[in-house]
């Protein structure tokens, strides 16, 4: 085999490998946020975020602009005024 041969090789191995460790860390940041899920999210937190998104998107398609963060933050407290109190 020439030297050319042996350069393809490592880089399909170098390829590989970097291939495997990168689902690697993707199956890793996935059990994550399953584990995460499972310990913080509520029926109650589940609900207001849904209205919180909601409520930012009808917002953003009546203004046709991304919103701020203060407006942003308002919608926030709002849902969990309605939803918790």
């Amino acid at each position: 085999m020439n030297e050319y041969t042996y350069f393809i090789l490592g880089i399909l191995l170098g390829l590989s490998i970097a291939l495997y460790l990168w689902a690697n860390r993707e199956e890793k940041i996935e059990k994550k946020i399953k584990f995460n899920q499972r310990i913080f999210s509520t029926q109650k937190l589940d609900v207001t975020m849904e209205s919180v998104v909601e409520r930012i998107s009808e917002k953003m398609n009546e203004l046709r602009r991304d919103l701020t963060e203060d407006e942003k933050n308002e919608i926030i407290t709002q849902c969990m005024k309605k939803n918790f109190i």
